[in-house]
């Protein structure tokens, strides 16, 4: 019996010991310029010379340690790019968290501690608000709202009076008045 024991704790250490853990790195920032990209995106497709190396260094995940964000130049367009992001470790170094597409200017921390809204344009005048939660476990998609339209808002009085229209109930227009 004493001898199962020992061969199952054996077994179990093996088992633990191959599982894929998350991948520790001290540096992330030289291991992305070096080529390390888990998400397998086409980073660095321009020449070093006009190449930008984009970095964020803050919070994310409220935890009290500083998470890092990285992308770069050459594959983004007008509604952003792609960004590997880094959760800090409380012993230093980091672990990869994962990728989501979103440009600075349009990035916030929050609502709630833990999560990251984005704005993300689709299109010139359309685009969506996503909330991501960030945990220890990963990165989730909390809420997307709806694309905005791409009318312009109307007014409560014009709305009414294209409604009232729509009933059949057409008032005619005052004349416009002429100076006399």
């Amino acid at each position: 019996m004493l001898r199962r024991a020992v061969l199952a704790g054996v077994r179990l250490a093996f088992a633990a010991a191959g599982a894929p853990a998350a991948e520790r790195i001290a540096d992330p920032t030289c291991e992305f310029v070096d080529g390390y990209d888990p998400s397998q995106n086409d980073f660095f497709a321009n020449t070093p010379e006009r190449t930008v190396l984009l970095r964020i260094r803050d919070d994310l995940d409220g935890d009290g340690v500083a998470d890092l964000a990285l992308s770069e130049s050459s594959t983004w367009g007008n509604a952003g790019g792609q960004w590997l992001l880094f959760r800090g470790e409380p012993g230093g170094g980091y672990a990869y968290w994962g990728t989501l597409f979103f440009s600075p200017g349009s990035a916030a921390i929050g609502p709630r501690p833990g999560e990251l809204t984005a704005y993300v344009p689709v299109g010139a005048t359309r685009g969506s608000l996503q909330v991501h939660r960030l945990t220890a476990g990963g990165i989730t998609l909390r809420r997307r709202p709806g694309a905005r339209s791409r009318e312009p808002r109307r007014s409560g009085g014009l709305r009414r009076r294209a409604q009232g229209r729509a009933a059949g109930r057409d008032r005619a227009l005052p004349a416009p008045r002429v100076p006399a």
